[in-house]
């Protein structure tokens, strides 16, 4: 078996900024420290600061004390909190989109925000403009909007282009005046470029990440729908027993933005002895 690992994998930079907050805040910032919210979109993550005292909640605590920790997804504008220390871990690609939002809406434009309508992330950038805001998963939705004389588009960060570009097409018909901000995250981007040309050469993907996450779905959707053998897992246990039913020859490896680089580094130690082992056999 051959393998390939993709060159963007592991944290993004946006997940490697809200770790290394929450490590700070639990060195030097009031104690307890907690989560608004999952800091990230990966169970591990969240496991590894559990065992190290981070509390998690999804609402703001009534305690007057310790540091509150604003999730790398965003959210919605806090309030002011007499006595407790805020951290904020929002990625600054999905500050952007925030910001955009509310200049769109300070501006009188009809926001629409391109997401998924449940995700955190779309949810907070909501918070930024009005509770008026349209959210439309793709082009299809878009296309069932009603006639908006004045109107501007943002993008949840972790969007494909291709369902980008497609949205931005119906719209233009629909809305006299259109204004637009393309906020896709060029990392991303640059996975979903990446996959690509690994899906060319190989006959299985392996995807790291958690299903929790917007974007490590979208690659295994991605990997789905050109009909390559897809394996899904988040973490080595996983892999260790989902191992012997993979068949391939050639096995591209990619992940999530959220998928630990602790994780990652032992997945690839162990997928490299497997195939150095089953090579000399």
């Amino acid at each position: 078996m051959k393998i390939f690992f993709a060159k963007n994998i592991g944290f993004c930079s946006g997940v490697k900024r809200a770790v290394a907050i929450t490590e700070g805040a639990l060195k030097k910032d009031p104690q307890p420290v907690r989560f608004l919210g999952e800091l990230v979109h990966n169970e591990n993550v969240l496991e590894h600061f559990l065992k190290k005292g981070v509390r998690f909640g999804k609402k703001l605590p009534k305690v007057k004390k310790g540091t509150l920790i604003i999730q790398a997804h965003g959210r919605p504008p806090l309030p002011h909190l007499p006595g407790i220390t805020v951290k904020d871990a929002t990625c600054p690609l999905v500050k952007r989109v925030q910001l955009a939002a509310r200049d769109f809406h300070q501006k009188k434009y009809q926001v629409i925000i391109l997401g998924d309508k449940k995700h955190s992330e779309v949810l907070g950038i909501k918070g930024y403009a009005n509770k008026k805001t349209l959210v439309v998963k793709d082009e299809k939705e878009a296309a069932r909007l009603p006639f908006i004389k004045k109107a501007a588009l943002v993008v949840q960060t972790t969007q494909n282009q291709e369902t980008f570009n497609k949205t931005l097409k119906i719209l233009k018909k629909k809305i006299k005046e259109l204004n637009y901000a393309n906020t896709i995250c060029p990392e991303v981007s640059a996975r979903q470029k990446e996959i690509k040309d690994i899906l060319e050469k190989c006959d299985a993907i392996l995807v790291i990440g958690s299903r929790l996450s917007a974007n490590t779905r979208r690659l295994a959707e991605k990997t789905e729908s050109l009909g390559k053998k897809l394996i899904w897992i988040n973490s080595l246990k996983e892999l260790k027993s989902q191992m012997p039913q993979i068949k391939c020859q050639k096995l591209g490896v990619i992940s999530g933005t959220s998928a630990p680089d602790w994780e990652i580094d032992k997945i690839k130690k162990y997928l490299k002895n497997y195939a150095k082992k089953n090579q000399s056999n």
